[in-house]
């Protein structure tokens, strides 16, 4: 039970406030959360394909597993456990860093992306 500090004369209230506390906790640790805005993914064990449409993919978070289509200018990757998989422009820029993060890519022709990696365990390799 919270502390009757917070109420010290309403002591329901600090009951009412703990019970209210639980379901956002119950849901902040339960499967899959994040946002998306265009190519943007932030968020925790989302399993997403995006077209970027032209716009810069950006990964943040854990254990994401992400498939980008379309028009790709750049990727950006920060957090863990990331698996992404992107159809580049020639000579995209790719920044990776965090720990244990995998980039596979593809671009049209030979054209390679510009990769730059920082941190633990990342890798970035074109697709098989």
């Amino acid at each position: 039970m919270l502390s009757n500090a917070f109420f010290p004369k309403f002591p329901v209230m600090a009951a009412i406030g703990l019970v209210a506390a639980v379901p956002a906790l119950a849901f902040a640790q339960s499967g899959s959360a994040g946002t998306r805005s265009g190519a943007t993914i932030d968020g925790v064990g989302q399993t997403l394909t995006v077209d970027c449409e032209g716009r810069a993919a950006v990964v943040s978070g854990t254990e994401n597993e992400i498939s980008f289509v379309g028009d790709c200018p750049s990727l950006t990757v920060t957090g863990t456990d990331n698996r992404i998989r992107i159809a580049l422009r020639a000579g995209a820029p790719v920044n990776v860093s965090g720990v244990d993060n995998v980039v596979t890519w593809s671009t049209a022709g030979k054209a390679r992306p510009r990769v730059s990696i920082q941190g633990v365990g990342n890798r970035v390799a074109p697709a098989r």
